[in-house]
């Protein structure tokens, strides 16, 4: 009966941009409309009479395929609801799910929306929310959700952190000199060695201007602090190279240990930029 049905509304179901399934109670598909291939890159001759939890992308959370299971199971919860499959040509797409269970016919009729190109955007959105423009790096915002996190983390534990709050030396005169063009370029630059130093664990951040913040997460004690503050110093001893120019530019940095220094993110920020000014000023007399 569904399939004399469906072979009715054939034509309709080609025209359509979404793609139509129907599901048996062992998760087989027993129908496809030709929008399918379109979006998933299968024909309807290579899936029909295939599980169908064989094409969602297995890397998902677990609740994805608890969704998926509770279909199969006829036990559906939730009519709608999305997950990831893997296209035949190896790439992921995002899929809306619309469901319903057939009590006569012993089937599920499913209608697979593409979302990927809504998805991306929300994932740019999100991206573009949290990170600097320029550098790339995270942003204050991201900055200081991610030091909470830490806080939070190694108050629980017992875990002990460092943060390193850093300013370019002279950073406005190169933009007072060579315009912020050149400016913009240098501190892009900055960021990549800063990134450079970093372990897959720690964060480096923009603040704004020329401050960058470094959280050094799952330290054993304060010395190994002092070992990448003298990593990153040693990254500014090679002139920067911007397009003709040559720039020769240093750092200051300060340095606040969690929990001896402060134990709030305001408190350790505070003790960090204190402590990085006090470095800069012994800087400023030495070339006095």
């Amino acid at each position: 009966m569904i399939k004399s049905v469906l072979v009715d509304l054939q034509e309709v179901l080609d025209l359509m941009l979404d793609a139509v399934c129907v599901v048996d109670k062992q998760g087989t598909f027993v129908f496809v409309s030709a929008a399918f291939e379109r979006i998933f890159g299968y024909s309807a001759n290579e899936v029909v009479g295939k599980k169908m939890i064989n094409y969602v992308y297995s890397g998902d959370h677990q609740k994805t395929h608890n969704a998926i299971a509770s279909l199969l199971s006829g036990e559906l919860i939730k009519p709608r609801f999305e997950n990831r499959w893997l296209r035949k040509d190896g790439q992921l797409v995002h899929i809306l799910w619309s469901v319903r269970w057939s009590e006569e016919h012993q089937v599920r009729i499913a209608v697979a929306h593409d979302i990927t190109e809504r998805k991306e955007m929300e994932e740019q959105l999100y991206y573009m929310a949290g990170h600097d423009a320029l550098t790339g790096l995270p942003n204050r915002s991201l900055l200081m959700d991610r030091l909470q996190k830490v806080i939070v983390k190694a108050h629980r534990d017992n875990l002990f952190f460092s943060l390193l709050f850093i300013d370019i030396n002279g950073f406005k005169a190169v933009n007072d000199t060579y315009g912020h063009n050149v400016g913009d370029k240098l501190l892009h630059s900055i960021a990549q060695r800063l990134s450079n130093v970093m372990r897959e664990y720690d964060t480096v951040g923009r603040l704004g201007g020329d401050e960058f913040l470094i959280i050094l997460d799952n330290l054993k004690s304060p010395t190994e602090s002092v070992v990448i503050r003298r990593k990153i110093l040693a990254q500014f001893k090679a002139e920067f190279q911007l397009d003709e120019l040559s720039l020769n530019i240093s750092p200051s940095i300060g340095i606040a240990n969690y929990p001896n220094d402060g134990q709030t993110d305001h408190q350790l920020i505070k003790y960090a930029d204190q402590a990085m000014y006090k470095i800069k000023g012994e800087n400023v007399a030495k070339v006095m």
